[in-house]
């Protein structure tokens, strides 16, 4: 192992990378596009735009090759670069506006990672919730949310409580799946 994570060998391709070989970047896009592709399919409904998007990740990591040295965790920077192009994707395409709470407090380096874990991890839950069939996310946010019970809820939309339960348990599925490629990066 190297530094925080990175093994030898990608630690050496890194390297390589960095000084423009392209068989260095071969391995690396062998050994990690479909890694990439996976993840972003666990957001898009497309095959194809996730093959776009994870062929986007590979451009850009070629176009950065150089400062590439310093990274101490190829995997760990490869999901970084995979949620920020699947976030600037549903930015583009769903005009979604984030916005960053100011810490009011000066926290430590280990619970400011913490925060910004369970921010990212928030953010994707919520893009998830904004790619779920109209009806389901209404029940979603209404249950989960609004904190609104089950039996409150059928009312409300006029249907059957075991409806709104079968909705909320495809919603959680929808979740779980997001959480287990995540989960891949780790």
């Amino acid at each position: 192992m190297m530094k925080n994570g990175t093994n030898t060998e990608d630690g050496l391709l890194l390297k390589a990378l960095g000084l423009g070989d392209m068989k260095a970047f071969d391995v690396i896009f062998n050994k990690y596009f479909q890694k990439m592709k996976r993840f972003l399919c666990g957001f898009l409904d497309s095959e194809e735009e996730a093959e776009d998007l994870s062929q986007d990740i590979f451009v850009k990591l070629w176009q950065n090759r150089t400062v590439l040295k310093d990274v101490d965790n190829l995997n760990a920077y490869l999901y970084r670069v995979a949620k920020n192009t699947v976030y600037s994707y549903f930015e583009r395409t769903l005009k979604i506006e984030t916005s960053i709470d100011l810490l009011s407090d000066t926290p430590t380096t280990e619970s400011l990672e913490e925060i910004l874990f369970a921010n990212e991890l928030e953010e994707l839950i919520d893009l998830t919730v904004e790619q779920m069939p109209t009806q389901r996310k209404a029940i979603f946010i209404m249950s989960r949310k609004e904190g609104v019970k089950n039996h409150e809820i059928a009312d409300r939309l006029n249907i059957s409580v075991r409806t709104v339960e079968t909705h909320i348990s495809a919603a959680l599925n929808d979740i779980r799946k997001v959480l287990s490629l995540l989960l891949l990066f780790f």
